[in-house]
């Protein structure tokens, strides 16, 4: 019997396999815990082949790092440029796109919840990896959405949280169940990844945190 030939990976496909790969191991285990055997094990690859895409564990950790905010970033796209080409005045416009954002962030979440687990493990002791992530990712996110929530907040919109304590309301509160995820499907008996939790999810949180968010007309929306 003719055996079938084996098909080669593209090098960007094994190198994105591997990130994905690196994204959940360092999720799990922290820098020091995860193994970059594990890391190409989990993709059905060989060691060599991430010190032939990455030069060490280090910059394995860098390029997941920016493959995981790349993918946040293209998220929230809409939110950041909540008011781009819109009245600068609208300001019920900037509250649907910003509810919006809300939305994708809790999805986002769902889907990543490596994302959470990589800051818990970065952000409880000081370090050069973490200084890097902060300044370089999580800074420029903060600042966007800092600006938005203040004048939400001013406008009467938004829930009496300081700006700057709400990245972390929004992040832990987004966050949190999936990743315990575990925790959640013995507490409630429900699947955190279900589409419908997550739907769920994202509503009760925009209805906390823009309490006062009013509901536009379908004329309204289409002409946004």
């Amino acid at each position: 019997m003719a055996t079938q030939p084996r098909t080669r990976r593209a090098r960007d496909d094994i190198r994105e396999q591997l990130l994905e790969s690196a994204l959940i191991e360092f999720g799990a285990k922290g820098f020091d815990g995860a193994s970059t055997r594990s890391i190409a094990r989990r993709v059905d690859a060989h060691q060599p082949q991430i010190n032939y895409h990455f030069e060490s564990k280090e910059a394995l950790w860098t390029a997941a790092v920016n493959h995981l905010f790349g993918l946040l970033g293209s998220a929230l796209s809409g939110a950041l440029n909540a008011t781009e080409g819109a009245d600068p005045d609208d300001i019920h416009l900037l509250a649907d796109r910003f509810a919006e954002g809300i939305r994708q962030f809790v999805r986002f979440a769902a889907a990543h919840p490596e994302l959470n687990q990589i800051m818990v493990h970065e952000a409880t002791a000081s370090s050069d990896r973490l200084t890097w992530m902060t300044r370089v990712h999580v800074k420029p996110l903060y600042d966007a959405v800092r600006g938005q929530w203040r004048r939400l907040r001013e406008a009467g919109i938004a829930a009496p949280i300081d700006d700057a304590v709400f990245h972390y309301v929004l992040v832990g509160a987004a966050s949190l169940p999936y990743v315990n995820a575990p925790e959640a499907r013995i507490l409630t008996g429900r699947e955190p990844t279900d589409p419908a939790w997550v739907e769920a999810h994202a509503d009760g949180l925009v209805a906390t945190l823009l309490p006062n968010r009013r509901t536009r007309t379908r004329r309204e929306r289409t002409k946004q």
